[in-house]
């Protein structure tokens, strides 16, 4: 790795870092990670769960609303894409503000500002019912949108022109595909805290790994993009005399 790789790599962890949602996401890694390694059992881990679990709170604050923000400018439907996927769209958000309204209820009754046991398990059930259903939503969209790509060549198209937007549709595709299987992590790591499926603590803790990976993963920001090295001077030389020499036989 040269120098240059090394100053691009600290500047692409520094933009990750500088985001309030990637202190969540690699807050939620460590959680998930610790929960694997101890499965469950008590001890440092644990107690390193537990401290991480709450401190990544208070990165969201204002999430509910952020959230909803899409909903609450366009209640209704813009008719840019099919009803039904619009609608699952709004669904979507709903849930997750949902999601991220009643954990901050769970917080507040883990730091003692809410007294009642019942009501907060009770935020508990509801927040990890809506991230579970949130994130099938998000397969749902993802699956419909990856079966709405287009992969008939038309009539008008050159070779080029056909192979460049087959490349386009392969680029969506993949994309769409990363997310529909980190819904699917989610789903199935919101279903094992649910206990819906008796997974153990630590098929738990790899499947949350994996999605805040993945999380972390898609809030990374993109490489800084290196211009072309220059040429070497005895080469730029040669270049140069070639060219005057086709110069002066064109004249």
């Amino acid at each position: 790795m040269d120098y240059q790789q090394y100053a691009d790599t600290l500047q692409v962890i520094k933009g990750f870092c500088a985001k309030s949602d990637g202190k969540d996401k690699l807050t939620a890694l460590v959680q998930y990670l610790c929960l694997y390694l101890s499965a469950g059992q008590p001890g440092n881990l644990k107690k390193v769960q537990a401290s991480v679990t709450a401190a990544r709170k208070i990165f969201r604050i204002m999430r509910p609303l952020e959230t909803l923000t899409g909903l609450l400018t366009q209640p209704g439907f813009t008719g840019k894409q099919p009803m039904h996927q619009e609608a699952l769209a709004k669904l979507k958000d709903l849930l997750m503000a949902t999601y991220f309204s009643a954990d901050h209820v769970v917080w507040a009754y883990q730091i003692g500002l809410i007294a009642d046991k019942k009501t907060g398990e009770r935020a508990q059930k509801v927040s990890l019912w809506s991230w579970a259903l949130g994130s099938v939503l998000t397969m749902i969209i993802e699956a419909n949108a990856i079966l709405s790509v287009s992969s008939r060549r038309l009539a008008s198209e050159s070779d080029a022109e056909w192979a460049k937007r087959q490349e386009a549709a392969r680029q969506e595709i993949n994309g769409r595909l990363l997310v529909f299987i980190h819904g699917g992590l989610q789903a199935l790591t919101a279903a094992g805290l649910l206990q819906l499926y008796p997974f153990k603590p630590r098929t738990v803790g790899l499947l949350g790994t994996l999605a805040s990976a993945l999380n972390c993963y898609f809030l990374l920001p993109p490489f800084p993009k290196r211009a072309a090295p220059a040429a070497k001077p005895a080469l730029a030389a040669a270049n140069s005399a070639a060219e005057g020499k086709l110069v002066a036989k064109v004249a």
